[in-house]
């Protein structure tokens, strides 16, 4: 029995052609009284009906194969709810774009019970249990810890019409779709434009120079494809230029992004491996300052704020110098974004910089700081903002006195305080 977590597009396309090639499979729905019997599939102007066998997240029989097709920020919540169904002979199939998904699995299950798809059909849907199938592609299996022998369930997959394979390399197959979604997916969401603009004039060069970047990290770390990278990014947006992607459509629905997995997981890689790669942090900044994840949570916040504290966060403002609480601050703790709780400094890159503001030579994570320019005042400086709120912290500078060259200098009223024994 295979049994699909996720009733969207792509796990209603998988029960229907599992169904369609009579495999026994079931989806996982959370509410089962207020699903209908009808589960329509839109194909080639073709209306396919089909009444799928359903099983509730609060039942409680054990689940032998499960293909999980949520997206990446719900995986860890989608398997929480069916913690209770899941034992040691288990075996998970995750399917969500982006890397490092095994992480969250191995707190379910064991890593010899994880199994990866690169999934290239296309599907969306119109109503909760209707789906267009919109583009024929295929599947690749795998599992990252190699083994000898080929699950049972691949041969379900496999006799479904889903032009499927298994691969003992999935890693890199992983990687190649992670390079072309995190080019074509941030940047169509930040110019809110169809995949195939990208290829217009005004766009193309920045779509070339995080191609070419891409590429040579990927070289860095000995990954090859059968097609270079350029090749490979320029084909899928030919092939798929009418379309808006996932990452388009959730930051207009004003829910949570795939950013995290794809463009995050990528950066922590170039990090990791100590690869310069300033586009795809400008990327990240860029998205980020537009599509600030956290944001309602600090405009919430922001409602009980002193003025001078809103001022600075909520409108770039700038506390009196010397007046802050931790300009001379010197505990051993984690210093917080004020407004919405994300970690950006600690006390190992505190220093005095004796400017009358709190100064850092690092972030604690790259990534909880976004960058734009400033030409306020008549100067022209960087300044420094959270990634997941979007709230002002203030400037960073490369006049720092230490081996990093960087000096951040941030506004005490724009950071709280979490100590550490």
């Amino acid at each position: 029995m295979v049994s699909i977590l996720g009733a969207g597009a792509i796990g209603q396309l998988l029960a229907h052609k599992l169904t369609d090639a009579s495999v026994d499979c079931q989806l996982i729905v959370r509410d089962k009284a207020n699903c209908s019997e009808n589960w329509q599939l839109i194909h080639a102007n073709r209306v396919f009906e089909k009444n799928f066998k359903l099983t509730d997240i609060k039942d409680q029989n054990v689940l032998s194969t499960i293909a999980i097709t949520v997206k990446a920020p719900q995986l860890e919540v989608a398997l929480q709810n069916i913690k209770h169904r899941i034992d040691n002979t288990t075996q998970i199939i995750l399917l969500q774009n982006g890397m490092g998904h095994e992480q969250i699995a191995k707190q379910f299950v064991s890593e010899d019970k994880i199994f990866f798809a690169s999934n290239t059909h296309g599907a969306f849907k119109q109503d909760k249990q209707i789906v267009h199938y919109a583009g024929k592609g295929s599947i690749h299996f795998g599992q990252l810890k190699t083994s000898s022998r080929i699950p049972t369930w691949f041969k379900d997959f496999d006799q479904a019409d889903l032009d499927t394979d298994w691969s003992d390399d999935i890693k890199t197959i992983l990687f190649r779709k992670l390079f072309v979604n995190a080019v074509i997916n941030p940047l169509t969401a930040l110019y809110q434009c169809r995949n195939g603009d990208l290829l217009q004039d005004s766009k193309k060069l920045r779509l070339l120079a995080l191609i070419e970047e891409n590429s040579r990290f990927a070289q860095s770390i000995n990954l090859s494809f059968e097609s270079n990278l350029k090749e490979l990014v320029l084909n899928v947006i030919e092939k798929t230029a009418n379309n808006y992607n996932s990452m388009y459509q959730d930051v207009n629905a004003g829910v949570e992004t795939e950013i995290n997995a794809i463009n995050g997981y990528l950066l922590d890689q170039m990090t990791l491996h100590g690869f310069d790669a300033p586009h795809n942090w400008q990327l990240w900044s860029d998205f980020h300052i537009s599509f600030p994840p956290l944001k309602q949570i600090a405009q919430a916040r922001a409602k009980s704020f002193d003025a001078l504290q809103y001022q600075v966060t909520q409108q770039a403002g700038t506390e009196r110098p010397f007046t802050g609480t931790y300009n001379q601050h010197s505990e051993t703790g984690d210093y917080l974004c004020a407004c919405c709780d994300s970690v950006l400094f600690d006390n190992k890159g505190k220093f005095d910089s004796h400017c009358g503001w709190p100064s850092f030579d690092q972030a604690k994570n790259n990534k909880a700081i976004a960058y734009r320019e400033d030409l306020s005042h008549g100067m022209q400086r960087t300044e420094i903002l959270c990634a997941q709120c979007g709230s002002h912290l203030g400037h960073v500078f490369n006049d720092g006195p230490t081996d990093t060259g960087v000096r951040y200098c941030v506004n005490s009223v724009s950071l709280n305080f979490s100590q550490r024994d």
